[in-house]
């Protein structure tokens, strides 16, 4: 006798069973043809065979039908059950292809490989549950009231310590004092506080904040698995008459996110009927648009004001030099371009971050490429008050050309990777994505390097460090999630931003 769930899209194999004396006539693979035949019959696009238990021998079987794929326990992607995820089973009683991959993606070079040898074959034959040692509620509450923070438990749902110094700014949160209002940096333990300490100020008010809930939000909402994700969203800002940019929502299951995107439905995010989310409230939040235009808006009006008024700031009524009037004409053009790409060219994958950083990306542009560079090259004693050298000026210059164009050329490359209004991304091809991750930001080097061969100031020179040394972090950033994203569909860069260096 055969169970059958016939779904939408899919016949569902549930349950098969015989009586043991026709054990010979394997009567399991010939219910799985048959069950195969009606999904092709009644036009349905997948078959399901049920669970997989690798260690079952009445189970194994249905590895031997292909193409078959196996549903992996953390992203619901599907993976082939192929010799490398069949000898993954064969050793560990859990297997999870992508964390799999992020795994392979963190092992050593082969410069370090030697060095690592007896410790990597000692993690391949680990069980993937050591990444949990407290899988169970008991053992989860008895190790957080010995003092193990709550971050370390890596609870679905939860918000990590990473996030939280990303989304979120702490410090500010409001607090009460004696019936006081107040902030949390207000307190004078805040400073020296560690976050992933839970009886510090800081880890305390960092763990209340990680689980915070969210007032009026409803135990349930109903939404088609034909609908976008972003329906989830809808649902439940409008519910819970919270703004949806604030939200943040995880699956019960795993605590990946569910993106908040038009291009996904539902059924695609691994969602289905009673599956359970968990909803976060990032804290006040900005568009992305506006923080790029604020931030380069400073040094795009810094400079020209700098410039201009020299005979106030530097008590000076000397004519400005040829290489004072052209590092002002690079920096305006430069500046222009980012403001220009920002309202015509950039398609963000999120559509806010938290509004702190507004003050954070405004004070790094309008302090070190605005007032720091601006007061140091338009002085009357810098490096660019003084006569030129024509092979270097012209140098700097082509090389600002360049990088200014080939950079334009390389955004122009990432807005076609995505459709007006998604936040679909693709792999992307052509000038300088074969070299390093990100060709956008080695141009960028390239434009300040000429503009430091032009000025000749050591505060371009300390932009430059900076600025690489940032988007280098971004760049790496991006690689990894490429790796992960694309997995075996992309190439690995062996470097990220600077070809030979880093």
């Amino acid at each position: 006798m055969g169970v059958l769930d016939l779904l939408p899209h899919c016949v569902s194999g549930v349950y098969f069973l015989y009586h043991s004396d026709f054990e010979q006539w394997h009567f399991g693979k010939l219910s799985a043809l048959r069950e195969a035949a009606l999904a092709l019959k009644g036009g349905y696009q997948y078959y399901y065979m049920g669970y997989y238990i690798h260690s079952c021998t009445k189970m194994r079987y249905k590895g031997d039908y292909s193409p078959q794929h196996v549903l992996d326990p953390e992203t619901y992607d599907w993976n082939p059950l192929d010799g490398k995820l069949r000898a993954l089973l064969d050793k560990k009683s859990y297997v999870s292809m992508s964390r799999e991959r992020r795994r392979e993606e963190a092992k050593p070079g082969v410069a370090d490989a030697r060095e690592t040898t007896a410790e990597a074959s000692e993690q391949e034959g680990e069980d993937a549950t050591s990444d949990y040692p407290l899988p169970t509620a008991a053992k989860g509450g008895a190790a957080v009231s010995g003092g193990m923070s709550l971050f370390d438990l890596k609870v679905p749902g939860l918000m990590t310590a990473d996030e939280i110094e990303e989304q979120l700014d702490l410090g500010t949160m409001p607090i009460k004092i004696r019936g006081q209002d107040a902030e949390a940096q207000d307190l004078v333990s805040w400073e020296t506080s560690d976050m992933r300490n839970p009886r510090s100020t800081k880890g305390i008010i960092a763990e209340l904040v990680a689980c915070r809930p969210i007032k009026n939000l409803p135990e349930s909402i109903t939404v088609s698995s034909d609908a976008s994700a972003a329906q989830i969203y809808q649902e439940i800002a409008k519910a819970s008459k919270f703004a949806i940019h604030r939200l943040r929502v995880t699956k019960g299951s795993d605590g990946s996110s569910i993106p908040n995107g038009a291009d996904l439905t539902v059924h695609d995010t691994g969602v289905r009927n009673k599956s359970a989310v968990d909803v976060k409230d990032l804290g006040p939040q900005i568009s992305w648009r506006t923080v790029f235009i604020v931030e380069y808006l400073g040094p795009l009006l810094i400079h020209p004001l700098m410039y201009f008024g020299r005979p106030y700031i530097y008590g000076t009524r000397a004519p400005a030099s040829d290489l004072q009037k052209l590092t002002l004409l690079m920096c305006v053009i430069h500046f222009a371009k980012r403001e220009f790409e920002t309202l015509f060219v950039h398609r963000f994958s999120s559509a806010t971050m938290p509004i702190r950083n507004v003050y954070k990306n405004s004070g790094y542009y309008w302090i070190i490429s605005g007032l720091n560079l601006a007061y140091w090259t338009y002085g009357p004693n810098s490096p660019a008050a003084g006569p030129s050298n024509p092979i270097l000026t012209y140098t700097g210059v082509a090389l600002f050309a360049i990088g200014e164009i080939c950079n334009y050329i390389t955004h122009i490359t990432l807005k076609n990777l995505r459709r007006p209004g998604s936040t679909d991304r693709g792999i992307p091809q052509g000038l300088g994505f074969n070299l390093v991750t990100c060709p956008n930001y080695m141009f960028e080097a390239i434009a300040w390097i000429g503009v430091a061969l032009v000025n000749w100031s050591l505060s371009t020179v300390i932009f430059i460090i900076l600025a690489v040394g940032q988007m280098g972090a971004w760049a790496w950033k991006k690689e990894r999630r490429y790796r992960r994203e694309f997995g075996d569909k992309y190439k690995k860069k062996r470097y990220a931003i600077l070809p030979g260096i880093w």
